[in-house]
């Protein structure tokens, strides 16, 4: 009889003994699988903050000076004069200003402004100052509202050459418009603006009209009536 107390306790002993070294067991796996996981997110993390240019850099496929030529809007050969940002946020913007002495294609004056993305890993332009470029651009909106202006665009991807040779493909070339784009701008910004203006005041001469012709049309019709017996 104590033999098998004996045995019974020493058992008990055991099974008690062995739960938490089950318990044991479990966690660490877990543990070991989660620290992994928080490893392998640090080393995100890091890589992205490390290199941040390689997860957003401009990237576009190469583009031959032919398709470039019809894709543009305007082509020209000129020189980079003078660069300036405007604006803030994702609307920034860099107007390069070219002197132009050939023009390929469409229109350029004598003094070009091209705008381009101030963000270069947004594929923005960003020539050197007095190098001179080949500079293929496309007819684009920039800014806002009343301040709103039809202007030439380039970027990374449009086809630009570096070196200012112009491919066989552009032909000879011709002579550009004398003045300045953004003076034109300028110009087609005011006659918008008047054009706005006038149309404003067109609006409201013709409300003015109707309402006076009602308010005739009802003292006419009040004043004819017979006065009541």
């Amino acid at each position: 009889m104590g033999r098998e107390q004996g045995e019974s306790r020493t058992g008990v002993a055991d099974l008690v003994l062995d739960e938490p070294r089950a318990e044991t067991d479990e966690v660490q796996p877990a543990a070991a699988r989660a620290g992994a996981f928080l490893a392998a997110v640090l080393l995100v993390v890091l890589g992205a903050w490390v290199s941040p240019t390689k997860a957003f850099a401009c990237e576009c496929a190469g583009i031959s000076a032919g398709r470039a030529l019809r894709q543009a809007d305007a082509v020209f050969r000129g020189t980079l004069v003078d660069s300036t940002d405007v604006g803030r946020g994702a609307g920034a913007r860099s107007d390069l200003r070219f002197r132009v002495d050939t023009v390929y294609k469409g229109t350029a004056y004598t003094e070009q402004v091209v705008a381009t993305t101030r963000d270069k890993q947004d594929c923005g332009l960003h020539p050197r100052l007095n190098s001179t470029w080949v500079v293929f651009a496309t007819e684009g909106v920039r800014g806002r509202g009343d301040e709103a202006v039809s202007r030439l665009v380039t970027s990374v991807c449009s086809g630009n050459l570096p070196n200012g040779t112009a491919p066989a493909q552009l032909g000879p070339g011709r002579p550009p418009v004398e003045g300045r784009s953004d003076r034109e701008e300028v110009a087609v910004n005011a006659d918008r603006a008047l054009t706005r203006w006038l149309g404003r005041l067109g609006v409201a001469t013709l409300v003015v009209v109707v309402l006076g012709g009602v308010g005739l049309a009802f003292v006419w019709r009040t004043g004819g009536r017979s006065p009541a017996a």
